[in-house]
């Protein structure tokens, strides 16, 4: 008998920890809104710097404007930027257009987390009194 609950437990605290280790990856995938007084120029000049550099690419340059993982990774990944102006502030807003899943997690969660903090460490570099919300992913 003891030997069950023994098992229960460890399978209990097992599903524990891949649910918290799943919503901590999908926290870092939570999209981002930033008021900014930068132009929308260089909020999109930011963006090509800092989310598509390297291997992404821009797939889209209309707004939303989106970058785009390359297939040689076998998993295509997305993330936009919309621009907006709002009483002589720019409102950008950036945020997971596409991601997989394996096994109930996201895949590769970290690459977007690292994509879209270094876009909003750029902004904030740009701006010091950039305004910068964050809010959950709804996937």
């Amino acid at each position: 008998m003891e030997g069950v609950i023994g098992v229960i437990v460890i399978f209990g605290v097992c599903f524990a920890v891949v649910h918290f280790y799943s919503k901590f990856l999908m926290s870092g995938m939570a999209s981002r809104t930033i008021v900014t007084s930068a132009s929308p120029a260089q909020v999109r000049d930011a963006f090509v710097r800092k989310v598509a550099g390297s291997t992404w690419k821009i797939v889209d340059d209309g707004n939303p404007m989106v970058a785009q993982s390359p297939l040689v990774t076998g998993i295509r990944q997305q993330i936009g930027l919309e621009v907006r102006q709002e009483g002589g502030r720019c409102r950008a807003c950036v945020e997971v257009l596409r991601w997989t899943e394996k096994h109930g997690m996201p895949n590769k969660a970290y690459t977007l987390r690292m994509r879209l903090s270094s876009f909003v460490n750029e902004m904030q570099r740009l701006d010091p009194g950039a305004s910068v919300t964050t809010t959950p992913l709804k996937g």
